[in-house]
């Protein structure tokens, strides 16, 4: 402070006036001393006593602020350097041995989830703090399995997801070009409809397909408002809005989509008092078009279903038989499908009877996944190389390539097959297929069938 200032006078108490200065004291952590060892030295002839097990270490809470911007971090060369917090990471490696033979991982993936551990731990800042999920996937780069690490931390509470949601980086980039406060209100909007609002005006948390598909249909009208000179919400009249939603010439279910989602967002403005008044309250939103269901066809299910294969030919039944819902197969566990033997499959909400063709196809993977993976901890009915590692589901693009056609097709397909077989009683399709009455009449309509 005394070069930089000049004054070769300049006081310490003085120095602390300008809030430049920051003490760091090493070593008042007790995470952070090695323990000594025990005892004293063992007694010739005599058995050493077992050491007790070591108490859990938890993440610190304290953040220490940079002084100095960091180099450029090189991950593979932080092998040769000793971590940061010692009781901390041997707790956490000691963790790491019992969790890879829970879930039967090879030695060398263990020493490969190993080596991935003590590089993170070694380029952490602060010592002992949650890990952020960037740095994790970082590990990608130098050919470490991020995924499996990161699945690991955050079961310890030593992971912290610093990712930014995939629709935040959207909304940023969708509203990029709209002025200010239009940007700020739509991010109010944005927040309370993903997060929800405990508080009068109450609002339930919304899914971010659900509020993605709202703004994107709702912003051609909102950029064309402000193309006209209209910045702020508050100043947009019923008339304006008509105007400019006519203008954008939609028809069938586009302007369903479109009307819809400027009334979700001008309503939930106007009831958080961001607005004024609701432009949109006489909005005519319309029905949207009923598709009517096709049939599918035959040659590629029966194909799927004789392949050799055995967890395409597991997800096709479940598909072409019972009309399963992705979701539902990709989530489908062990302990659902106990009912095997009594011919049940038990989802959430309902039980189904398994036909006797399924359940061949479904006993056959089982075999097949037990004969793969025979120490796996994952409790999940189909999992792949990946997930016999970990305890999350298959993916969606895995579950993708194992149909032999679209999986809505296909779902109905078998609907439709069933409501002519049962002569079109709704609720007996309702009950097979989880499906709510007005969701069934329309394959009930379909197949001309009067609705029981």
């Amino acid at each position: 402070m005394r070069r930089a200032t000049g004054d070769t006078r300049l006081s310490y108490a003085a120095a602390l006036e300008g809030g430049w200065v920051q003490l760091s004291f090493a070593n008042t952590r007790a995470q952070e001393r090695r323990p000594r060892p025990a005892g004293g030295p063992a007694v010739p002839g005599t058995r050493p006593s077992p050491m007790p097990s070591p108490a859990p270490v938890g993440a610190v809470t304290h953040r220490q602020l940079a002084l100095f911007a960091a180099p450029p971090r090189i991950l593979a060369a932080a092998l040769d350097v000793a971590a940061a917090a010692p009781v901390a990471a041997a707790w956490l490696g000691g963790q790491l041995t019992g969790w890879a033979a829970a879930r039967g991982w090879t030695r060398r993936r263990l020493s490969t989830v190993r080596r991935g551990l003590h590089i993170l731990l070694a380029v952490q800042d602060p010592p002992g703090a949650p890990v952020p999920a960037t740095l994790i996937d970082e590990l990608t780069g130098i050919g470490l399995p991020a995924r499996l690490l990161h699945e690991f931390l955050a079961a310890h509470h030593f992971a912290e997801d610093n990712r930014v949601p995939a629709v935040d980086a959207w909304f940023a980039r969708a509203t990029a070009g709209l002025p200010e406060p239009m940007t700020g209100q739509l991010a109010h909007w944005t927040t309370v409809r993903l997060h929800g609002h405990p508080h009068p005006p109450r609002s339930r948390p919304r899914s971010a397909v659900t509020v993605h598909h709202q703004l994107h249909f709702a912003l051609p009208v909102l950029a064309r408002l402000a193309d006209a000179g209209i910045r702020d919400l508050t100043g947009v009249t019923p008339g304006q809005l008509r105007e400019h939603l006519a203008a954008c010439r939609l028809t069938g279910a586009d302007h369903t989509h479109t009307a819809s989602g400027l009334r979700a967002v001008f309503t939930l403005l106007h009831a958080h008092r961001i607005i004024g008044r609701n432009p949109a309250v006489h909005l005519r939103v319309g029905t949207p078009a009923q598709t009517i269901p096709l049939p599918a066809d035959t040659a590629p299910i029966r194909q799927a279903l004789t392949d050799p294969n055995p967890a395409r030919a597991a997800v096709t039944a479940l598909l072409a038989f019972h009309a399963l819902r992705a979701d539902e197969i990709r989530h489908l566990t062990l302990a659902d499908a106990g009912g095997l033997g009594d011919g049940r499959l038990h989802l959430p909400g309902r039980t189904v009877p398994v036909a006797e063709p399924v359940r061949t196809r479904l006993t056959a993977y089982l075999a097949h996944r037990t004969r793969r993976w025979p120490h796996t901890a994952n409790r999940h009915f189909f999992i792949t190389v990946r997930t016999a590692l970990s305890t999350t589901p298959v993916s969606r693009p895995w579950l993708y390539r194992h149909y032999p056609a679209s999986s809505h097709l296909l779902r109905g397909d078998r609907i439709i097959d069933e409501a002519q077989a049962a002569g079109g009683v709704a609720r007996m399709i309702c009950e097979l297929f989880g499906l709510s009455i007005q969701a069934a009449t329309r394959y009930i309509v379909t197949g001309n069938f009067p609705a029981v």
